[in-house]
């Protein structure tokens, strides 16, 4: 397996630098959090990054938000909400993972979560493709998975993965078993006091259960655990907007934010970098409020958009019910 992983790393690394080369440089310098002496933690999340080996838009797009991930120093960690390929192919593998461990580092703390387009969309086997994702998340991240679902305390908080396991497109299938694991994380992270969150390719509201039943066992797991703790979820999968209402809502009774497409793309051919590409969001962690602010990592610049009344459409904060000591 190290010779294995050591092939992978090796060609990855040789792609990811020559196509590093003409994806070019963002504009802007470094940064990080609004309040950096009183911020406890900070991270970045990116979802549906679709990178695949016949549009060099997409991965242009992708290497110049990388860089600008890379720009903030106090950064903790940066996860991926799933679909980071367009189809789990061997060469969009290499593309996605060369680029991130060549511009983040192998030190970086990277959590991904498992997308439908990353096992195939659909198509082929799903243990087969699930291994092969697995192998990839070793490789370059140095998680060995037995499960599409994990967990990782940083800095204290709880960042917990979710993953589909059957393939599916449009629905997400959760067992007995993972939903038993998690209620045992939840226990644990209810003890620590701290912040919890929770990343899913799909929203809350697409579980079902393993006979492909509709079940909102998921939604009232995590708002029971919302009721006395502090828990924020975030997802990908529906490519929505930021500049929505709904990209941030707590109708469920926990606070969720839809995150859109990152490499979106315009034009009659898909070869034009989108209006509104580049769009991710950079978590704040204080000790009385979790501030989400929606950034373009692809030009460098945080996103500012305002409702009527100047109710900010691309970043909300979040009282604690538990403050951080």
């Amino acid at each position: 397996m190290q010779i294995k992983n050591y092939i992978l790393r090796f060609f990855a690394a040789v792609m990811a630098g020559v196509l590093l080369l003409f994806a070019g440089q963002t504009s802007g310098g470094g940064w990080t959090a609004r309040k950096p002496d009183d911020c406890k933690l900070t991270f970045s999340v990116l979802s549906d990054v679709h990178v695949e080996g016949n549009n060099f838009e997409r991965y242009k797009i992708f290497a110049r938000a990388l860089q600008d991930v890379k720009r903030n120093a106090a950064n903790d960690a940066v996860v991926f909400l799933g679909d980071s390929t367009m189809n789990g192919q061997h060469i969009e593998n290499l593309l996605f993972h060369g680029a991130v461990t060549s511009v983040l580092g192998k030190d970086a703390t990277v959590l991904p979560v498992m997308g439908n387009h990353d096992i195939g969309n659909g198509d082929g086997d799903y243990e087969t493709l699930q291994n092969r994702w697995y192998s990839y998340t070793e490789a370059f991240f140095g998680r060995k998975l037995q499960h599409p679902y994990y967990y990782e305390v940083i800095n204290g908080c709880y960042f917990i993965v979710l993953g589909m396991e059957a393939q599916l497109v449009y629905k997400m299938v959760i067992t007995d078993e993972q939903y038993a694991w998690l209620e045992g994380v939840l226990a644990e992270a209810a003890e620590s006091g701290k912040p919890c969150f929770v990343f899913s390719h799909y929203p809350t509201d697409y579980a079902i259960d393993a006979q492909g039943n509709s079940t909102y066992r998921l939604v009232n797991m995590l708002a029971d655990y919302s009721r006395q703790h502090d828990l924020f979820a975030f997802v990908g999968h529906t490519h929505m907007p930021m500049h929505l209402w709904w990209s941030f809502h707590n109708t469920d009774g926990y606070p969720e934010t839809y995150l859109p497409r990152l490499t979106d793309l315009a034009g009659e051919n898909d070869n034009e970098a989108y209006e509104d590409t580049g769009v991710g969001v950079q978590v704040e962690v204080y000790e009385n409020e979790v501030v989400i602010r929606a950034r373009d990592f692809y030009r460098g610049e945080w996103k500012t958009d305002t409702w009527e009344d100047d109710f900010p459409l691309m970043e909300v904060t979040y009282s604690l019910k538990n403050p951080i000591a």
